[in-house]
């Protein structure tokens, strides 16, 4: 199906799961989380469900899975980690025209997606269509605050900021809590589930220059190095050493839209 502006990410399969990953205790953490919302409402759908970082271990935990994504290559690394085999339905589609009938789902999950699709608000109201009343939506926006968050706001400066922005702002959760509040559902925030981190600001930036993060995708190559640069020099000032870890660890928090 088209993808209505949302940003596909074939060219980020190989480094998907290196780069935007969970460590194995994250990953149990969230996995355990999830579950217990989802085990009483289920089948459950999982936009951007990608290389499977988490459809693949709710799968595993007895969870039914039917995942949609833009992407074919990203589809395929989750099977080539399923071992060769289609784990549970897979399908390839927009999520702000999911190919599903009303109610069909107890459950539906969003990670790290909204920011990617322009109309993002049409995807929660297909969300909403698909899962039916008493059903559960999980979404997980990211967070950014602390001092990736000042890197952040000094490479928008640099770039424009409407130069990285897609969709949903990630910051915004307020503004997500907001919209889903429209569609009748009552917001609740889970448990933290904490990530560990070996991220440096050396490494960051060098995979920004090689355009490992989709935000990079629209930006000419010698803003984007020039942006770099200079946000490298400042943050080597207002934060020391480009090789340290900037953040050892990091939260990861995920918002519950229980519907009426």
């Amino acid at each position: 199906m088209s993808s209505g502006g949302s940003i596909p990410f074939d060219r980020a399969a190989e480094v998907y799961d290196e780069t935007r990953g969970l460590t194995a205790e994250a990953s149990a953490a969230t996995t355990d989380l999830l579950r217990r919302e989802l085990e009483v409402r289920q089948p459950c759908l999982e936009i951007g469900v990608g290389t499977g970082l988490i459809g693949l271990p709710l799968h595993r935990a007895g969870i039914r899975m039917i995942g949609v994504d833009l992407s074919a290559p990203m589809l395929g690394k989750l099977v080539e980690k399923a071992e060769g085999r289609v784990p549970f339905p897979l399908v390839i589609a927009d999520a702000t025209r999911l190919p599903f009938a009303d109610g069909v789902f107890g459950g539906a999950l969003a990670r790290h997606v909204l920011h990617l699709i322009p109309l993002w608000q049409d995807a929660l109201r297909e969300l909403v269509r698909v899962v039916r009343p008493r059903g559960v939506l999980l979404i997980n926006i990211g967070f950014n605050e602390g001092p990736w968050r000042e890197i952040g706001d000094h490479l928008d400066a640099r770039i424009g900021e409407t130069a990285r922005r897609v969709g949903l702002d990630v910051s915004r959760g307020a503004e997500l809590d907001h919209a889903m509040a429209s569609l009748g559902a009552n917001a609740r925030e889970l448990s933290t589930v904490w990530q560990e981190s070996e991220l440096t600001m050396e490494r960051y930036f060098a995979e920004v220059e090689a355009g490992v993060y989709s935000w990079t995708w629209n930006v000419l190559p010698d803003l984007l190095a020039d942006a770099v640069a200079e946000t490298k020099a400042w943050a080597a000032d207002r934060f020391g050493d480009l090789d340290r870890v900037l953040e050892p660890r990091s939260p990861s928090v995920w918002r519950a839209y229980d519907l009426a």
